[in-house]
């Protein structure tokens, strides 16, 4: 039997960037579905700009010196912030990265999808959109989501989805889904783009022993949690294969990047497209040596020489959906 959710002391975090933009309409009114007692947000457009003209004593805001060029940077200040408070929960609305940068939570998450492509586990009804009526405390449980964590140097990031490297990222143009270039988007620059091929080699480590590698030139590398989503289904190859012999996570290098959409034609100039996999497991690392741009969950980074990627179980928890039993 799951224990009731109590929802009175709420953090909240707000990308304003993530997809096209958020309203302060839908923000209020997600709030007041779940009628906290007290609410904690960042300054300005983070969180203190959508409750302008609302007096209430429930709303407190948080002073940070934002960046406003990295966003990613504002949501870990006011996280870092957020975990020193006592709080039953924070509310993140953005896309698959904002969930991820705010990840870093000592406290449960509740993920509002409102980036571009919506695909996290971490999101509380497991799709890319949602109704106000399913924002009810008392049909939440709380889960432990497992994921994956990536080192750069001294940085660490987690991830949920994936962990990317190439040098596009899906992101929207005018309101349309196209790949743009990885390295303008951490200038803030959004430029349309089709992917460049490069080389890299690609080790599973287990201490100081290789235990597997792979050297050549991609299109892409992804690195993902295995998982029901690839059982059965052929065209996922090495990624079913590494699913059904119980492996936590695979590693997969595409010959071809592979962009968002595909003429028929262009599809057929590049075809075949091959896939090498190969399967790592917990107490296990994928390293990575390359000149590209790496990605966690559609947010570039930065351009890499190497990076470490691990499996971690529980790697945090989050609010997701209770399905109503229907009978």
């Amino acid at each position: 039997m799951s224990r009731l959710i109590k929802l009175e002391r709420i953090g909240l975090i707000v990308n304003p960037k993530a997809g096209k933009g958020i309203e302060a309409e839908l923000i209020r009114k997600v709030i007041n579905r779940i009628s906290p007692i007290k609410v904690f947000g960042g300054p300005e457009e983070i969180g203190e700009i959508y409750f302008r003209g609302v007096e209430d004593s429930k709303y407190d805001f948080i002073e940070l010196e934002l960046t406003l060029r990295e966003k990613a940077d504002d949501t870990v200040q006011l996280v870092k912030k957020l975990n020193k408070l006592d709080l039953d929960a924070i509310v993140v609305f953005g896309g698959d990265g904002t969930m991820s940068d705010a990840s870093i939570s000592k406290h449960p998450l509740l993920c509002i999808p409102t980036g571009t492509t919506n695909v996290s586990p971490l999101i509380f009804n497991d799709s890319t959109s949602f109704s106000l009526q399913e924002i009810d405390p008392k049909r939440f449980v709380v889960k432990e989501i497992d994921g994956l964590i990536l080192k750069l140097e001294d940085s660490y990031f987690n991830a949920f989805n994936d962990v990317v490297v190439g040098s596009t990222i899906l992101s929207t143009i005018d309101g349309k889904k196209t790949q743009v270039d990885a390295e303008s988007f951490l200038e803030r620059r959004k430029i349309e783009s089709r992917p460049r091929k490069f080389y890299a080699r690609v080790e599973i480590v287990r201490g100081d022993e290789v235990l597997k590698s792979i050297e050549g030139t991609f299109g892409n590398i992804f690195v993902s949690l295995t998982g029901e989503r690839y059982l059965g289904k052929g065209i996922a190859g090495g990624a079913a294969i590494s699913t059904f012999a119980g492996f936590k996570a695979v590693v997969a290098c595409t010959n071809e990047g592979m962009i968002y959409r595909y003429s028929k034609e262009e599809l057929r100039s590049v075809e075949p497209f091959v896939t090498t996999s190969l399967s790592f497991d917990e107490g296990e690392k994928v390293r990575i040596l390359s000149d590209e741009v790496i990605s966690r969950d559609g947010t570039p980074i930065k351009r890499i020489k190497n990076a470490e990627i691990e499996y971690k179980k529980g790697l945090v928890k989050v609010l997701k959906l209770k399905r109503k039993i229907l009978g």
